[in-house]
């Protein structure tokens, strides 16, 4: 953000006695604590539910996370001379989770399970039609759409660089498995994908990885949750442990170790635990490498399109192993 959204703190009760820049933000002290002001993409219904969600979290006695402040007509969000929209929220003074040290990997992990305890919120009529995650088989049948078109799209070009020969190479092999995920989720959820009900209240953070949890000393903040829905719990702790095992090699202990101590605190039933397994099988970095490939700039194809794609072939046979582990 520009030093003009600075403009907006005046539209609150705020007694800032320093700033200093953030990522994309101003991060205040304030006499009533850490505040930190960023731009905001979202609509002030959006920062509603984001703050019920919150607000349900510290009944819990979870107490760390950047809630949002109202500014001094009530409202969550602010909008400068030019409309631009901001947001203040709480801050935590911490470090970002080191994802190659294992106990604080865990620890994250125990974080998530403690935040799912409490993200329930069965009686929120009025936000469930707006921020509900489509069924995941719907999502699962429009993904492997997209990647048929990718297909067709690279097949009819006349000149292919090297990561679109390569991603014909493999489409076959990824492909097999993102179809037979897709069949797998039809048994669960039935042809039509309707599932109504079945995660009622439950709450997920949406974008849950280590850039979003502050290790404060001896305890932890949670952060951004911009991306909160209702939705299966389980498909934050899906999001965190692909991200962390793709670094860390698909390493199977670490990953049977990361689900034990989540259950520790949270189990899964049977359905959210299928629901895991046919995630983790399904080969979302290469459908998400064709989405960028697609959306992007097409006349100059960056190397690292084709790097990541040899990095996932290295990895499948290690993948693999840890899929087969959740299928038992």
């Amino acid at each position: 953000m520009n030093d003009r959204g600075l403009k907006v703190l005046e539209q609150y009760d705020l007694e800032v006695t320093a700033m200093r820049r953030g990522r994309g933000s101003y991060i205040l002290d304030t006499t009533d604590g850490i505040r930190i002001l960023s731009d905001c993409t979202y609509s002030e219904h959006k920062a509603q539910f984001q703050n019920r969600v919150m607000e349900q979290i510290c009944v819990g006695g979870y107490e760390k996370v950047d809630r949002i402040m109202a500014n001094k007509e009530g409202n969550l969000i602010s909008k400068d001379w030019e409309e631009n929209k901001y947001v203040v929220r709480n801050w935590y003074v911490g470090r970002e989770c080191d994802t190659e040290n294992e106990q604080e990997i865990l620890a994250v992990v125990e974080n998530l399970a403690r935040l799912h305890r409490v993200m329930h919120l069965p009686d929120a009529e009025e936000f469930e039609h707006s921020f509900t995650a489509p069924p995941p088989l719907h999502t699962m049948q429009a993904q492997n759409a997209e990647l048929k078109k990718v297909r067709s799209f690279i097949r009819k070009k006349n000149t292919k660089g090297e990561f679109e020969r390569q991603f014909l190479q493999d489409f076959s092999f990824y492909f097999e498995q993102a179809q037979e995920a897709q069949r797998q989720m039809e048994q669960i959820f039935g042809e039509k994908g309707a599932q109504e009900g079945r995660w009622k209240g439950s709450v997920c953070h949406g974008d849950y990885d280590h850039h979003h949890v502050l290790i404060t000393g001896s305890d932890m903040a949670t952060t951004d949750f911009a991306c909160c829905r209702f939705d299966f719990q389980v498909t934050d702790l899906y999001r965190f442990m692909r991200k962390i095992l793709e670094k860390q090699d698909w390493n199977p202990r670490l990953g049977m170790r990361m689900l034990e101590r989540y259950e520790k605190l949270r189990s899964l039933g049977d359905e959210e635990r299928r629901l895991l397994y046919l995630r983790m099988l399904y080969p979302e970095k290469f459908r998400k490498l064709a989405n960028y490939y697609y959306g992007g700039n097409k006349a100059w194809i960056s190397r690292r399109f084709y790097d990541k794609l040899m990095m996932q072939n290295r990895q499948r046979e290690k993948k693999e192993r840890f899929v087969r582990m959740l299928e038992g």
